[in-house]
């Protein structure tokens, strides 16, 4: 699995740790699970530092990004994203243009990362998880 997920619901948080090559469909998987469980507003830590190479581009990323903001009014939580100096052009970009209002930040370690975010303060939203649009099996047989 590309994207390793941990969810710590005492602290509303999410880790997510992107493991060898990352596409765009499986970012997209990432978020719509956190949106569809109601987690989109926990803060966030995205773990790049793993990742071996990844087709997604700032450019894609961004288009992504504001499709997203059109789809879901949900406040989105603080993110801290964890990238090696070296390959941090993709997050820096995200960071410039992301909405305003949102704090991000770019870390190299995720102890750097964990701590900054014990700052931030999380919406307190409401969420319910979506639910599945297909009758439940029992309701079928009714």
């Amino acid at each position: 699995m590309p994207i390793q997920v941990e969810i710590f619901h005492f602290d509303r948080l999410v880790v997510g740790i992107g493991r060898g090559v990352v596409t765009l469909p499986e970012y997209g998987k990432f978020i719509a699970d956190l949106i569809q469980q109601g987690f989109i507003h926990y803060r966030k830590i995205i773990d790049v530092t793993a990742i071996d190479s990844s087709p997604i581009t700032k450019e894609l990323l961004l288009a992504f990004d504001a499709r997203l903001k059109e789809y879901n009014k949900t406040p989105r939580g603080p993110l801290a994203i964890v990238a090696r100096r070296d390959r941090g052009e993709v997050a820096l970009a995200f960071r410039a243009i992301t909405s305003p209002g949102r704090p991000i930040e770019i870390f190299h370690t995720i102890h750097d990362a964990r701590a900054w975010l014990a700052r931030q303060p999380v919406a307190n939203v409401i969420t319910k998880p979506v639910e599945d649009p297909k009758p439940a099996k029992e309701e079928e047989e009714k």
